[in-house]
């Protein structure tokens, strides 16, 4: 998918480059017509292949989405009533823990999904891991306790899943947020995935099993 894009960003830069040139030659042989309108088409081009390239810095954030694609895994331990620390550990690899206070824990994420015409371009379902949280299991604790908050993943260059919500792109078959909850408890542990509906946690041992259903 970025691969495609910045093929893209390279094709429109070396046809704004070219078109810039021949302006240029034009201009400095006083064809001020041919000029204006070559450097203008070149800067037109130019100009798309920086949003593309932009485009491209943002969505190497993503991930790309086959059916049932395992994301993470997420367990945790108790540190104090209400209190627990989680360790996410993505697909990259890496593990990070994050303090979160109530009974729940909540994983967000963004999704993209494109028109089958795209798809057959190289552009594949993708997703991003955006936010893990702490949640309480009534309102009133949601409202009188402390509430925390990581962010997963930062935006870099020109944002696509914003834009593509904002212009409604022709290319984009389907833009949306998806979450999923389940409770905290000393030694659970749940495997996070992503299909086809969106994010789907299941647990792995006993804690989490017995946290489970004591939930429901």
């Amino acid at each position: 998918m970025v691969e495609v894009v910045l093929g893209i960003t390279l094709i429109l830069s070396l046809a704004g480059s070219v078109l810039l040139w021949h302006g240029w030659r034009h201009l400095a042989a006083r064809h001020l017509l041919r000029a204006g309108a070559h450097g203008g088409v070149g800067m037109t081009l130019i100009t798309a292949a920086s949003v593309a390239g932009f485009a491209a810095l943002d969505l190497a954030g993503y991930q790309q989405l086959t059916a049932e694609r395992p994301v993470a895994m997420i367990r945790f331990k108790s540190v104090a009533p209400s209190g627990f620390v989680a360790y996410l550990k993505t697909t990259d690899g890496r593990i990070r823990h994050y303090r979160l206070h109530g009974q729940d824990w909540r994983l967000d994420a963004r999704v993209l999904k494109w028109r089958s015409w795209a798809y057959l371009l190289g552009f594949k379902p993708l997703y991003r891991l955006t936010r893990l949280s702490g949640r309480y299991a009534t309102v009133a604790g949601a409202r009188s306790h402390l509430h925390t908050v990581y962010a997963l993943g930062d935006v870099r260059g020109l944002d696509v899943w914003q834009w593509s919500r904002r212009l409604h792109l022709a290319f984009v078959d389907a833009v949306y947020g998806s979450s999923v909850y389940l409770p905290m408890a000393a030694g659970a542990k749940y495997r996070i995935r992503l299909g086809v509906t969106g994010l789907i946690a299941r647990p792995v041992n006993t804690a989490a099993r017995q946290a489970v259903d004591a939930w429901r």
